[in-house]
């Protein structure tokens, strides 16, 4: 339960697809051109370019499609990257040399290269006036209290996690005093915003729109301390009577800070300087490439994953 003052890391989200040409991999493999070798060449340069950038730049990839029978050499393959760093002036240079990786594969196996733009996002500037105003109104408002079978509940959640991992997390998010949580699995406390001048490690599209207007980022405890985000643990918790009053519990603080930051022109007027001070001279670019199509394609296939009932 507190705001955050935290940067984040801005990120690219490409796909890089592969077309080569089938071959009967035992029998006739010098009449292929194996698409998935491209990918897999992709990979290892990139991975050895690691050594050669920023320590806090990110880089993750999946390989959504490498083939299918072995005994085929496969003629399309695609992976998906996503390429982080704390500033977009970092990552682009990063994203250029991962480019050239790629058109190196390509020319190594003889295959047809096509570079998908996904997505990209820019780095969020946190306010420190919105952030004090938000954990203003949680104090006003109060906390969840919590039910002895929703603390039952995040015990049982809370028991397959060790604890120094916790400890390690707590600390790393500098939570104060972070040894009184050591026995809690549900937050009841209200904490001072934190992470000023530091930058988190996950990216958001909140990032593109604190950069137009004053913008804050706060978190109510709908988890279990400790729990891993995007993992079962969490799903289990949001999905649960916890991430209900949670999400009211949020709602709440922002229709009072919102009602606060309406009616107060001088506190408007404090978060638009502190903007325009974090901002310095710098302005906000798309960084969208130019003609770039929206992935309606891909989000057709992620709604067929979706289960219907």
């Amino acid at each position: 339960n507190t705001a955050s003052l935290r940067s984040s890391n801005a990120v690219n989200g490409v796909k890089f697809i592969y077309r080569g040409k089938t071959a009967h991999a035992a029998g006739n493999p010098e009449m292929g051109r194996s698409s998935l070798d491209a990918i897999e060449l992709m990979n290892i340069g990139v991975n050895y370019l690691r050594e050669h950038i920023i320590e806090d730049a990110r880089i993750h990839y999946t390989i959504e499609e490498g083939g299918g029978q072995p005994n085929v050499v496969p003629d399309y393959a695609r992976s998906w990257y996503y390429i982080r760093a704390p500033e977009r002036t970092q990552l682009d240079p990063i994203y250029e040399r991962i480019k050239k990786i790629a058109q190196g594969a390509a020319l190594m196996t003889e295959t047809e290269l096509e570079i998908q733009f996904i997505d990209a996002l820019y780095n969020i500037v946190p306010n420190k006036t919105i952030a004090e105003l938000v954990v203003k109104n949680m104090r006003e408002i109060g906390g969840p209290e919590w039910s002895e079978e929703e603390l039952e509940f995040a015990e049982e959640i809370g028991s397959n996690f060790d604890k120094e991992y916790k400890m390690d997390t707590l600390r790393k998010l500098k939570i104060p005093n972070p040894e009184k949580y050591r026995d809690v699995d549900l937050m009841t406390d209200i904490i001072d915003p934190i992470g000023e001048g530091e930058t988190s490690a996950g990216s958001s599209d909140v990032g593109d729109i604190s950069w137009i207007t004053p913008t804050v980022e706060f978190g109510t405890a709908c988890n279990v301390l400790g729990a891993p985000g995007h993992s079962w643990a969490f799903v289990a918790c949001a999905g649960s009577s916890i991430g209900h009053k949670s999400l009211v519990f949020a709602a709440k603080t922002m229709a009072g800070a919102a009602v606060e930051l309406f009616t107060d022109e001088a506190l408007r007027e404090k978060a638009k300087e502190e903007h325009g001070e974090r901002l310095k001279d710098r302005t906000y670019e798309t960084p969208l490439p130019e003609g770039v199509d929206v992935p309606l394609e891909m989000a057709e296939e992620n709604w067929e994953k979706v289960p219907k009932q």
